[in-house]
């Protein structure tokens, strides 16, 4: 009887020790199996379905003239924020290594190199761009219709702004004292002619008196001569309102007028808190939004095919930034002027002049200057002739 109770307790045991095998080893092993799934899975979404672009971006500033390198830095930081990008920024590029950093950034397989300046056509349509078909690079600004232009490059076309321009002119036109005016540029080149003669015009579509000085600085990186050539400007030609597309040396530009407590209008960013008071304001360009364009074409595969030999003439230029502090100084007269002109612009049945010069213009006329009007007289008669009978029937609808 011992022997077969002993047999019996053993009997159970065992039985027992099986059934806890049975109830915990399937489980263990379900949720092991369960892990390594889940982990394989997400593995895979992130390596094969989510495609990585990179974008590099090469200015010849940085963000602090809250301008043309400005918009173009924020440009990039919304294409890695928006669409995930990779992207490069090179700042305050110099003459000497603009090739060198446009060949490293062709070199890495950049999927796109944004070139934000007239001073890099020359390393981006002559140079660079041939030697890496794969890269598509962007020149803001580019040059008018050109051949040959590399398959890779778009250049956006240098009436990018004249619209906006235009509209800088009529309001600028409209609010003069002095019937003098003046444009502080950092270089000159096609794009900046174009712009030029635009502004001209809308100064003259509203008011025959006031004269258009223009000045070069002969760089976009200094303060201090922005500075001096503004104050010359306002000291010898007794100008009111100075429209400034310097960059860094338009923040010279701004001193003086601030000095001088007279009236500035700003380029391409919203350039109101750089000086509150005196920034009647500025005219407005959204690098950003090309970006994006480019950025939504590259994705679909059509970016080289469509864009690539181009020159891009979109309107991204043609409004102007709001007048902040000038909204009440304006009058209201002025400010739906300047919104019907745009209405005109916008349908086509005002159309901006696109005049270019290969040298920046002479001093207009006036009785101290010694030499006679002659081509400069001409010019101002041409563009008043183009701009006022618009500008005339825009103001006999109000």
């Amino acid at each position: 009887m011992k022997m077969k109770s002993n047999r019996t307790i053993i009997t159970l045991i065992f039985m027992s020790a099986l059934l806890m095998l049975s109830m915990t080893f399937p489980e263990a092993s379900v949720t092991t199996i369960n892990y390594v799934d889940t982990t394989v899975d997400t593995t895979v979404d992130v390596v094969t379905d989510q495609a990585t672009y990179k974008a590099a971006l090469m200015v010849g500033g940085d963000e602090t003239d809250l301008g043309f390198s400005y918009t173009a830095i924020e440009g990039m930081k919304a294409l890695e924020a928006d669409y995930g990008w990779d992207t490069s920024i090179s700042k305050q590029v110099e003459y000497t290594d603009q090739s060198r950093i446009a060949s490293e950034y062709g070199a890495e397989g950049y999927d796109v190199v944004f070139a934000v300046g007239g001073q890099f056509i020359e390393t981006t349509y002559f140079d660079v761009a041939w030697s890496y078909p794969d890269t598509l690079f962007v020149q803001i600004p580019g040059l008018n219709e050109y051949v040959p232009t590399p398959d890779n490059v778009v250049g956006l076309h240098p009436a990018f702004q004249s619209e906006g321009m235009y509209l800088a002119g009529v309001l600028a036109g409209s609010m003069t004292e002095t019937q003098r005016l003046g444009v502080v540029f950092g270089e000159w080149y096609e794009y900046l002619s174009i712009e030029y003669y635009a502004f001209k015009a809308g100064v003259a579509s509203v008011n025959t008196d006031a004269l258009v000085f223009a000045r070069v600085a002969g760089t976009w990186g200094d303060a201090a001569i922005g500075k001096q050539i503004t104050e010359a400007l306002i000291e010898a030609k007794d100008v009111d309102i100075v429209v400034q597309v310097a960059d860094t040396t338009g923040r010279g530009v701004i001193s003086a007028c601030q000095d001088a407590g007279i009236t500035v209008i700003g380029t391409v960013g919203d350039q109101y808190e750089l000086a509150p008071e005196i920034t009647m304001t500025s005219i407005g360009m959204d690098t950003a939004g090309l970006m994006a364009l480019v950025a939504d074409k590259v994705e679909a595969g059509t970016a080289m095919d469509e864009l690539g030999g181009t020159s891009w003439d979109i309107p991204i230029g043609n409004y102007l930034h709001p007048y902040h502090e000038y909204e009440d100084k304006i009058p209201d007269d002025v400010k739906d002027l300047v919104i019907d002109v745009k209405t005109a612009i916008d349908n086509g049945s005002l159309v901006v002049p696109r005049i270019v010069s290969e040298f920046p213009p002479e001093d207009p006329y006036t009785p101290e200057t010694t030499s006679a009007p002659g081509f400069q007289l001409l010019e101002l008669l041409l563009t008043s002739m183009i701009a006022i009978p618009i500008v005339k029937r825009l103001r006999n609808k109000q």
